[in-house]
């Protein structure tokens, strides 16, 4: 048991940095966009806006499956929380993007 609670931890941890990096390229896109007036490469940063959003429903979802079913306690509470707080904070970022 301990050790699926453990994998879906790593899969979290994997998708947040996942998370991050299509945040990272949305805002590489929309910076080159502005400073070539580049209209396909804002049309990819809008784009990539969608697949953010689909990760923090997913992301959301997975955290709160592991609150459910695994009920943590300590630092494995404390980083699913931190999770939940930091997707939110992620998507408005490639929202600004």
């Amino acid at each position: 048991m301990r050790k699926t609670f453990d994998e879906q931890l790593d899969q979290l941890n994997e998708s947040m940095i996942q998370m991050g990096a299509y945040c990272e390229q949305a805002i590489g896109f929309a910076v080159k966009a502005l400073a070539d007036r580049d209209q396909a490469l804002a049309h990819k940063a809008i784009e990539t806006d969608g697949e953010i959003d689909r990760m923090e429903r997913d992301i959301e979802a997975l955290c709160l499956r592991l609150l459910l079913q695994q009920q943590p306690v300590a630092s494995d509470l404390r980083f699913i929380s931190s999770a939940l707080k930091m997707i939110t904070d992620i998507e408005r970022i490639g929202d600004q993007a």
